[in-house]
């Protein structure tokens, strides 16, 4: 091992790195903070970076994967065993790696089959997006980054991607003013930081966090707060 740097995708790795800390602060502070504390607004805040990443990289897996097959096979896989500490901590719905499983296939068939049995797709899933984390917002956000890589015209994103969030969370979830303008400002934010780090996301390199050990956070990171959760 020569310590030679310069091989791996350090800008890949910090957006791995940010979601991983986002999404533990957003169901930490869910889990055992008060809403209107000001820290567990500002962790909520921040939590939302992760769908915005998640969405972006599951756009990049249709584009780079080898077998759409088995990266939807192991999204299922992580998705299956997140489930139980999720239920435990959130009650009864389905967590975002279904969500984003969902939003592979969806685009996978905009790509393979046209637009028409994607919309249809997207329209099943619906009823379905109801009772899963992040809704139909996660969908949305993976073909609107997908189109946009498609086109070459990804500085829509910045536009496009808030709007969706503001609009689909008025109509799917109760809240404040503030609390909607908020979580758009972060959404924009986490927008624009993919936007910033996007060609050097798609160029050469490794990662040093290896998908395996980003996607097995996701119901280790949900298992360690259910255990803290009961023993205190």
């Amino acid at each position: 091992m020569n310590g030679d740097t310069s091989q791996y995708n350090t800008a890949r790795d910090f957006l791995k790195i940010l979601a991983i800390i986002a999404m533990t602060a957003d169901h930490a502070s869910t889990v055992f903070l008060n809403e209107g504390n000001d820290l567990y607004s500002i962790c909520q805040f921040f939590g939302n970076f992760t769908i915005v990443i998640m969405c972006f990289f599951i756009t990049q897996g249709l584009r780079y994967t080898r077998s759409i097959q088995k990266y939807a096979a192991r999204l299922l896989l992580w998705a299956a065993i997140s489930e139980i500490p999720f239920y435990l901590l959130f009650g009864l719905q389905l967590n975002v790696l279904f969500t984003l499983l969902a939003s592979l296939t969806i685009i996978y068939l905009f790509d393979s089959k046209g637009l028409l049995i994607a919309l249809t797709a997207l329209a099943l899933f619906f009823p379905i997006s109801l009772i899963c984390d992040w809704s139909i917002i996660a969908p949305v956000f993976t073909i609107i980054f997908y189109l946009l890589q498609k086109k070459q015209k990804e500085q829509f994103s910045l536009i496009l991607i808030p709007t969706a969030y503001f609009i689909l969370r008025a109509i799917l979830y109760a809240g404040t003013q503030v609390e909607y303008i908020a979580g758009t400002i972060s959404i924009f934010l986490a927008s624009m930081l993919i936007y910033a780090l996007r060609i050097k996301v798609e160029g050469q390199g490794k990662c040093m966090i290896p998908g395996l050990v980003f996607y097995a956070y996701y119901p280790l990171h949900l298992s360690s707060i259910l255990l803290i959760e009961v023993l205190f």
